[in-house]
């Protein structure tokens, strides 16, 4: 015969415990932190590779300007570590120059003219090392060999600090043309 049990209950439960709420919620706030920190270094990442190439293209532009000029060039005149001066090829004084930004003092950047008048060769967004190295030197001539210009160039990001900021180094060796 079956005995009927009469006061026995099974209960099922139908919401979670706080244990496993509390231990859902550690896990996704463990998941978001990384998320959100590899996010951060990818973004950071980013903007640095960005500057440098800014920094890069704009120091890359004045060499290449100066090394055209100056290649076609019929003599220097004067080499000073922040200023070349020379006759181009249709007999015009020229230099170039590293010039300091009046308000910042050891911030510069290149520009090229004659007379009074500059052209701006670096952008306003990088920064040129005018003090720290020569810019412009000029070796003393060997017979035989045409004049030798060397020129380096050291630019930073001037709109950033830290992990971003950027600084370039560009250095050239330019054999002027013998008229």
């Amino acid at each position: 015969m079956i005995k009927k049990i009469s006061n026995f209950k099974f209960q099922i439960s139908n919401g979670y415990s706080l244990i496993e709420l509390l231990v859902v919620l550690m896990v996704f706030s463990v998941l978001t932190v990384l998320v959100v920190q590899s996010l951060s270094l990818s973004l950071k990442g980013s903007r640095k590779s960005e500057n440098i190439t800014q920094v890069r293209e704009n120091t890359e532009y004045a060499m290449n300007v100066m090394d055209r000029l100056l290649k076609g060039a019929k003599s220097v005149t004067s080499c000073t570590g922040t200023q070349i001066i020379y006759f181009d090829n249709y007999d015009f004084e020229t230099q170039f120059d590293c010039l300091y930004t009046v308000p910042y003092g050891t911030k510069g950047y290149i520009a090229s003219g004659s007379g009074a008048m500059r052209v701006r060769l670096t952008s306003s967004s990088v920064y040129i090392d005018c003090t720290t190295n020569p810019v412009f030197t000029c070796p003393a001539p060997i017979p035989g060999v045409p004049p030798l210009v060397e020129i380096s160039i050291d630019g930073r990001d001037a709109n950033s600090t830290g992990e971003e900021g950027a600084s370039v180094t560009s250095r050239t060796r330019i054999l002027l043309r013998v008229y």
